[in-house]
Parts: structure tokens; sequence; C-alpha cells
């Protein structure tokens, strides 16, 4: 091959390195400045954690349980009992549907699967300068729980009974209710 260079590697490693030692060397030298962008919700320092014990989860078993308070508005329920002997939550071996399918649940106690459990989105693609490249057009029956939701513990935790986590600060911003 005429006049092709072969590139060398160690003068490409060296234009690799340089700037990040470069960057390096010039974050020591500039001192902290306090521009009042640091933003702190607790009070303690969260290292603080890692010396506590791990948590107790309640043992109460599935049916004995009582239900618990959503954390938020409109937040998937808590898991309120033993979760231990039905793990892992597969889509072929999942005993959370033994109950709570809305066939096998003998009672709103028993909090059935909503209908939007057994719903799946059909896309379409976003319109010009729309935000979004594919926005969800309609949810259309699935027929049965559908394949995104089969793994409950992605939304749905079990609580544990003695947490010790820092105070917070944070506090919600409020919505207008006029928009």
């Amino acid at each position: 091959m005429r006049g092709r260079m072969r590139p060398n590697p160690w003068l490409a490693a060296l234009l690799l390195v340089a700037p990040l030692a470069v960057g390096a060397a010039s974050e020591k030298a500039r001192p902290e400045a306090d521009d009042g962008m640091d933003v702190y919700f607790r009070d303690s320092d969260l290292s603080a954690l890692s010396t506590q014990d791990l948590e107790t989860y309640t043992a109460d078993e599935a049916g004995e349980s009582q239900r618990l308070g959503r954390a938020f508005p409109d937040a998937p329920p808590q898991i309120p009992h033993s979760v231990e002997d039905m793990l892992p939550i597969t889509a072929s071996d999942n005993e959370c549907i033994n109950c709570h399918h809305p066939d096998n649940a003998a009672s709103e106690a028993d909090a059935p699967i909503p209908k939007s459990h057994f719903q799946r989105a059909v896309m379409r693609a976003g319109k010009k300068n729309e935000a979004m490249v594919w926005k969800v057009d309609k949810y259309v029956d699935a027929g049965d729980l559908a394949g995104t939701r089969y793994e409950c513990t992605m939304c749905h935790t079990p609580q544990a009974t003695d947490v010790k986590t820092p105070a917070s600060g944070f506090v919600t911003l409020k919505r207008d209710s006029s928009n």
C-alpha cells in the first residue's frame, strides 16, 4: 500500500491519556469554590449506613398480613407479606398470580391485579417536531398478564421492619391546581 502510514500505537495511547492527565492536574490546582450549588437533604452522613445490620422483613405469610399504605399518590402497592419462599419470580414460575390473579382473588382483600396489567401498549411513530420518537398510541387487551408485568418486585416491594434511614428534609413541590 503506497502512501499509507501505519499508526503508531504508542502515539495513539499518548494522545488518549495526555488530556486526562492535564485535566486531573488542573483539577488539583483549582481550589474548591463555595458556589452555593451543593444540595443536602440529610443532616447525617450516608456512610453511617454501612454499619447497620441487614433489614428484617416481615414474617407475615401471604393471607395473614394487612395492606400497607402507598408511599405516595399513585405509587404501586407495597407487599405486606414475606416473599422469601416465592423468589425468584420468573415468567414460568410466579406464585403471586396464584392469589392475585382476578380469577383467583376471592375478595378485594386479596388485592387482585388491576386491568392495566392485562393490557399491552401499541406504539406509533411520533409526529415531526415531537419530543418522543415513539409514543403509546393505545392499549389493547393482552388476553392474560402482559409479558412486561410478570416480575412483580420490579415495582412492588416487600417491606422491612427495622430500616434506619437517615432523616430527610426533602419537601415535594405542590402542584398548581389551576393548570
